[in-house]
């Protein structure tokens, strides 16, 4: 099965505001930090599934792009990998929950 990949608007603002904070801890890291998040979001439609449920009942799954600590926020509805929030790992559910 081929899936589209969605990613909601409001993730732009997620990357751009961890991307310059990373360029502030030390130059080239936060282009860095956005290479990584975006290659791994791309690959999200490949094997969506690949990635535990964290939320039963949102159905939402978490993909890591390491080394950094933030988590892919998405969900698989019928052929479409929809990605909410790309937020810290520290940060609460609320964050993202709102954006369902």
């Amino acid at each position: 099965m081929s899936f589209q990949l969605v990613v909601r608007p409001e993730v732009d603002a997620d990357l751009r505001e961890a991307e310059l904070w990373y360029e502030r801890q030390r130059p080239g890291l936060g282009a860095e930090f956005l290479q990584t998040a975006r290659k791994a979001m791309s690959r999200l439609p490949d094997n969506p599934f690949r990635n535990s449920i964290r939320d039963r009942h949102f159905q939402v799954r978490w993909s890591y792009p390491r080394p950094f600590p933030y988590r892919i926020v998405y969900r698989v509805i019928q052929d479409t990998v929809v990605i909410y929030a790309v937020i810290h790992t520290a940060r609460h559910e609320h964050h993202w929950q709102k954006r369902l």
